[in-house]
């Protein structure tokens, strides 16, 4: 049995502000609150990872400074439209923070718990950590935490 973290990336720019979409100052506020939450209750995340975007890549990285991570790392199958399937194949390590993107992660969350994509199960929030106990690729919902209850 394993315990993940899935997280939504933090509140970006939009595409006519900045192509790229960073993060705002919003974004980046509520992922240091988000983290600052998760280090006062000591949650242990043994690495994160991140889809490759910028906005994931910075959320990830603020995770990682607050949290004392060393190993931030792009994973494949991370983007809005990637595979679920396949990215659960790949999650076998206990205690990853996954920074990503919807509908992934929405999906990922209803796939292992409900067996279908197609069932809402979660409705994220930017900068929002929900934690799961995996167990043969399926899964329960632990907890979640949106940046409104830090």
């Amino acid at each position: 049995m394993i315990q993940i973290y899935l997280v939504q990336h933090g509140i970006a720019l939009t595409g006519e502000e900045d192509p790229q979409r960073p993060l705002s100052g919003l974004g980046r506020d509520q992922l240091e609150t988000v983290a600052k939450h998760l280090r006062a209750k000591k949650i242990r995340v043994s690495k994160i990872a991140h889809s490759g975007k910028l906005r994931a890549l910075q959320s990830a990285e603020i995770m990682a400074h607050i949290l004392d991570i060393k190993k931030v790392t792009a994973f494949p199958g991370m983007n809005p439209k990637d595979d679920v399937e396949a990215f659960i194949e790949k999650m076998d390590e206990d205690g990853v923070m996954y920074v990503g993107h919807l509908p992934h992660l929405e999906q990922v969350v209803s796939k292992l718990i409900c067996g279908s994509t197609l069932k809402s199960v979660i409705q994220f929030q930017n900068a929002a950590v929900a934690c799961l106990q995996l167990n043969d690729r399926q899964a329960q919902l632990v907890w979640y935490l949106p940046p409104s209850l830090c």
